[in-house]
């Protein structure tokens, strides 16, 4: 078995943080403190991906998920048996993640105390406060200024400039746009009941208790969380209680609606179909599961990201992120990130707006190369040619930059690279975590020349239109949008759209299509600004087709015509149920082209297995 490696202590006190030590003196005796367990022995990526090789992408997903919460299970059993033995009083607001072997609650100094001395499972004891979500946003105040003052922009009735600017248009013209893809969007909630939005909310059907086949409904004056699902029980088992369309991380309960205003303009650009005048989102056909984080700790940033992945999201995007300043927990980001990876999911994250504030040396806020923000700075899952030969490990993440929609150039304030992976406590020694070994696989040097062997990683990844984006708004409406917040949700849609066209992509090839697609900008190949370059959606879009599996023929055709409609034939077949290469193939994955005497004169999706032909002349023989 392969095990994650983390730092175990030999002295209990080592175990808790710093930070947590800092904070047990302010707490009485009986007060409970947010808190967060770190077990010594997580799963690696390599050992989960081991044991799911050969699964496709959808297929290992269920494994995935079993394997992490059964290893959770067996390596947590004393520890949770001690933490119940010690009453409501002392062991509350539990938040179990699996995925990562972190157990997050509340309890008093005393347990604290006891769990890091006799309990050697455990590998470290850390502070759980809640995140300050304004600045974890990275629209660089624009969803607080729309709220506050109340600024619209009327509608378009047209395409958002964004979208015409990585060629979004120019995909749904083919026909996809996003159908049978669940992106998760983990943010400040969404205004589900936008008309933009309310056709593409994700249902989940596990908790569709009176079988009516949609946990949202319309009662004749607004939409509703369905009733009739409302039961109290968590039917699909997943440890959240009628999750009819996601859930809210920060209150705890079902109705992830968007008060703030970021999380509604987010997942606008990710699906807002243009009910209301302008079209938003660049995969208006895609699901929108939603996902609530501010007013939560980190760890329900985390719970979200494994919610996604064990309920079905095929793309996981935030624009939230933490800073340097913030003393971010990187390695359980990028363990998460891993996990992601390992379950199929390509995750989209904003990088941050400090770009213009980003300069070496460990007591400025924003430095180089810890300027990309958290998650954004976790490897993608294609490592690009420019990163030579210092190739590290890899995860789920796709670092999004920001371009400007109007001018295609880079914004001043768009997260700055390289990122670096590596012992933080060497150039920062006062910095109060440790990367495991495991993780410092893209160390950068800043004392002298930059080697082949210490360039960091590079990122962003791709950049994104958006300053200068308009998106959904809380209410109906529409208002301007940007930062890398913005340009995230766009870099997700792209996603979408592959997805639609090509369901078997891999993260990787997901990865490796918008990187080696995107328009060139800044310096040539994959540079610190741009990253590969500016995103282009019909370009990754092709790529993405061009490597589709091709389906086998139809079967059992036939051609049927009635005297009594000489100038009708009636065509049927057989569809194909598989790719020539074996895989699985459904309906909504392929098309029919019907074509007569060379010409096209329409296509079907592959539900239909019939199909009347009229306009025909009797007597006359076509092919």
């Amino acid at each position: 078995l392969t095990i994650f490696s983390v730092a175990v202590f030999a002295n209990p006190m080592q175990k808790i943080h710093p930070l947590l030590q800092a904070q047990l003196g302010n707490y009485t005796a009986g007060e409970t403190i947010p808190v967060y367990i770190k077990f010594a022995d997580r799963l690696s990526l390599s050992d989960v991906q081991n044991r799911t090789s050969g699964l496709s992408r959808k297929a290992r997903r269920g494994v995935v998920v079993e394997l992490l919460k059964s290893h959770a299970r067996q390596t947590q059993q004393r520890v949770r048996a001690f933490l119940q033995a010690q009453g409501n009083e002392k062991f509350s607001d539990v938040e179990d993640i699996w995925a990562i072997n972190v157990l997050a609650f509340k309890t008093t100094p005393d347990v604290i105390l006891a769990l890091a001395d006799q309990f050697p499972e455990i590998a470290e004891i850390r502070y759980n406060p809640v995140i300050d979500a304004e600045s974890a946003k990275d629209d660089e105040g624009l969803a607080r200024f729309n709220r506050e003052t109340g600024a619209t922009v009327a509608p378009l009735n047209a395409p958002q400039p964004g979208l015409t600017l990585i060629n979004a248009p120019q995909v749904w013209a083919e026909g996809d746009s996003g159908q049978g893809v669940v992106v998760s969007n983990v943010d400040t909630g969404t205004d589900w009941r936008h008309p933009d939005i309310i056709d593409n909310v994700w249902n989940n059907l596990g908790e569709d208790a009176d079988g009516d086949g949609h946990t949202l409904e319309f009662n004749g004056s607004s939409w509703v969380l369905d009733p009739g699902d409302l039961n109290g029980i968590d039917d699909d088992g997943n440890g959240y209680t009628d999750d009819l369309i996601g859930w809210d991380f920060g209150s705890n309960d079902n109705d992830p609606q968007d008060s703030d205003g970021h999380g509604t303009q987010a997942g606008g650009l990710v699906v807002g179909n243009g009910t209301n005048g302008t079209e938003t989102g660049v995969a208006p056909r895609a699901k929108l599961m939603i996902l609530r984080i501010d007013g939560a700790p980190v760890t329900g940033w985390w719970a979200a990201y494994q919610y996604a992945f064990e309920n079905g999201a095929d793309v996981t995007t935030s624009s939230f992120s933490l800073k340097w300043n913030s003393q971010p927990d990187y390695a359980s980001f990028r363990a998460m990130n891993d996990m992601e990876l390992a379950a199929g999911v390509i995750h989209t994250n904003s990088t941050g707006n400090q770009g213009n504030q980003g300069t070496p040396g460990c007591n400025n806020s924003y430095p180089i190369p810890y300027n990309i923000s958290a998650p954004g700075n976790s490897p993608s899952p294609w490592i690009h040619p420019d990163q030579g030969s210092l190739v590290g490990g890899i995860s789920s993440v796709i670092g999004c930059g920001n371009v400007n929609a109007n001018t295609d150039v880079i914004s001043s304030s768009s997260g700055y690279g390289p990122a670096a992976w590596e012992n933080i406590q060497d150039r920062c020694p006062n910095y109060p975590n440790i990367n495991p070994l495991d993780y410092q696989d893209y160390p950068y040097n800043l004392s002298g020349p930059v080697e082949p062997d210490s360039i960091g990683l590079l990122k962003p990844d791709v950049a994104a239109p958006g300053t200068n984006t308009i998106s959904t708004t809380i209410g109906g409406g529409y208002g301007t949008f940007g930062g890398t917040s913005a340009a995230t949700p766009h870099m997700a849609g792209v996603a979408a759209l592959l997805l639609s066209v090509n369901p078997e992509l891999e993260p990787a090839d997901i990865s490796r299509i918008l990187q080696t697609t995107a328009v060139e900008k800044g310096d040539p190949g994959k540079d610190p600004r741009y990253g590969a370059g500016r995103v282009d959606a019909y370009a990754a879009y092709l790529q993405a087709k061009s490597e589709r599996g091709a389906p086998a023929d139809i079967a059992n055709f036939e051609a049927y015509s009635d005297y009594r409609t000489p100038n009708e034939m009636l065509l049927s077949w057989t569809n194909p149920t598989h790719l020539l290469n074996g895989d699985t193939l459904t309906a909504d994955q392929f098309a029919l082209f019907l074509s007569r005497d060379g010409q096209m004169i329409d296509s079907i999706g592959g539900e239909n297995s019939s199909f009347v032909d009229t306009g025909l002349v009797d007597g006359r023989v076509y092919t």
